[in-house]
């Protein structure tokens, strides 16, 4: 998953960079790149711990979100090559500054001036396709699609909220900006560290169907050049009782509906992540794609049964807990997922 950080210039984008990537040490946190730095967040999973501590494997690979910092500025819009980045991401932070005027109105506009310069860019692109309709012989559905998302554009309505399902799903492939999720982070001082959102801004995000979540990335970013034992207790000292890179994964993932399942095995035990609903055999391929191309059953067994054994796969398989699945069967959160297949 790609995930992109945007805000106006000042708004401290690049300290929220650093903090989501503060399990690292600061100068390794990212990359410089053509389109901007690019960091990974490994995504904190209890059940791998716990599956490295029986299985004893040689490596160890957690879910992966890299983060761009591609958006620097917006005076008075985005540069074209920062808006062919934000293209190319899964979902976007909208980074709220909250650290000079730390007032709830201020939040608000922060916020609707972002979503509204997003909804122009969407909005130029829309009434382009509609403009040479009849020269690119539309299909009905994708013309009825392309008149709601105008609709709602106009009135700085992100596709993600103002569509329908069937209408997001006819403009699938059309470069959009605001049909992907989106997140709300409002970047506060260190007084306010711990604070939840105001009501103001809150309400606002509702209404755009977005969540909010605040932070200081100040601090945490100085958190990122403590021991690791020391973070914990950094935090706490400030009513923070979550990192930040955690808080966000968490919400990323739920607004992707994403799901992890499990390999494991002596060299390695692994987390991956797929679409809540995605099949076995489409879980294969995930792996690698001879496994989808080649399947012909997946061994499953639920995280919570083999952990209750000891991670004892004989055992799993004489109690009966350990299940043969053809390429339909649905993959649910926490399964360990063994293929089989031949190419």
């Amino acid at each position: 998953m790609d995930i992109g950080i945007v805000g106006a210039a000042g708004a401290g984008r690049t300290t929220v960079f650093r903090a989501l990537l503060a399990h690292r040490a600061p100068k390794q946190a990212g990359a410089r790149s053509a389109s901007g730095s690019v960091g990974t967040i490994h995504v904190r999973e209890p059940r791998l711990d716990r599956l490295a501590e029986l299985f004893h494997p040689r490596k160890v690979t957690p879910v992966e979100i890299r983060v761009h910092d591609v958006c620097p500025s917006l005076e008075p819009t985005f540069p074209k090559d920062e808006i062919e980045a934000m293209k190319r991401l899964d979902q976007l932070l909208l980074v709220v500054p909250a650290f000079a005027d730390a007032s709830p109105e201020a939040s608000r506009s922060a916020l609707g001036q972002l979503i509204e310069e997003l909804c122009l860019q969407d909005l130029e692109l829309v009434e382009r396709r509609l403009k040479f309709a009849s020269r690119d012989k539309l299909e009905d559905r994708i013309r009825h699609a392309l008149e709601a998302a105008e609709s709602g554009l106009e009135a700085s309505r992100p596709i993600s909220t103002a569509l329908a399902a069937e209408s997001r799903e006819a403009l699938v492939g059309s470069g959009l900006i605001t049909d992907r999720p989106m997140i709300a982070i409002r970047n506060v001082a260190e007084a306010e560290a711990g604070a939840p959102p105001p009501d103001a801004l809150v309400e606002l995000a509702a209404e755009l169907g977005l969540p909010v979540l605040s932070l200081c990335a100040a601090l945490e970013a100085e958190m990122a050049e403590l021991p690791p034992e020391e973070r914990d207790s950094f935090l706490s000292e400030y009513g923070i009782g979550e990192a930040a890179g955690a808080a966000v994964t968490r919400v990323l993932l739920d607004r992707a509906d994403v799901i992890s399942f499990f390999t494991v095995g002596e060299d390695e035990c692994r987390a991956w992540p797929i679409a809540r609903g995605t099949a076995a055999r489409a879980a294969a391929g995930k792996v690698h794609s001879d496994m989808e191309r080649g399947f012909i059953r997946a061994e499953v067994i639920s995280y919570t049964e083999l952990e209750q054994l000891g991670g004892r796969m004989t055992d799993a398989k004489k109690s009966g807990k350990l299940r043969l699945e053809g390429k339909d069967y649905v993959v649910q959160d926490g399964d360990i997922v063994h293929v089989r297949f031949n190419v």
